[in-house]
């Protein structure tokens, strides 16, 4: 039972939500596995090929995408806030980016897990991702679009 997903793209880091994602950023269960430092929208807002965009269900902020592209590749990040996960957001999040909904034109999707983020890989196996290779508490899962 999900509802559908909008999703908002952060341009400026003027943004009226960065202060708020900064405090869900820092909170112990968020940081353990997704860092971002004091210039990170600054980052986002200010890089080619790298997009940052709030999700949305039924206009409340949910959840975060971060998505990086290299030529054919792209490197991407979800977090579903800790109240709404396991709703099955993050499913439809994985298969919104797969199917291209941002319109970025990949080949392939790369994700670096942390190994002790079960739901996370539990998540990106059940999606397509196969594991590639592991480089020290992370674990590399790839999708290859046909």
């Amino acid at each position: 039972m999900t509802t559908e997903l909008t999703y908002s793209r952060i341009l400026s880091e003027d943004d009226s939500d960065i202060s708020h994602l900064l405090e869900i950023y820092q909170q112990p269960a968020i940081s353990r596995f997704l860092s971002i430092s004091n210039n990170y929208f600054h980052f986002v807002t200010n890089t080619e090929n790298v997009y940052f965009y709030k999700v949305y269900a039924s206009e409340k902020l949910i959840g975060t995408i971060h998505l990086e592209k290299c030529e054919n590749l792209l490197y991407m990040d979800i977090l579903i806030f800790p109240e709404y996960q396991r709703m099955g957001f993050a499913t439809s999040v994985v298969a919104d980016v797969k199917n291209d909904a941002f319109g970025l034109k990949f080949k392939r999707i790369e994700i670096a897990i942390d190994e002790s983020n079960a739901a996370s890989i539990k998540l990106f196996e059940r999606a397509g991702f196969t594991f590639v290779s592991k480089e020290d508490e992370l674990l590399n899962y790839a999708y290859e679009r046909t």
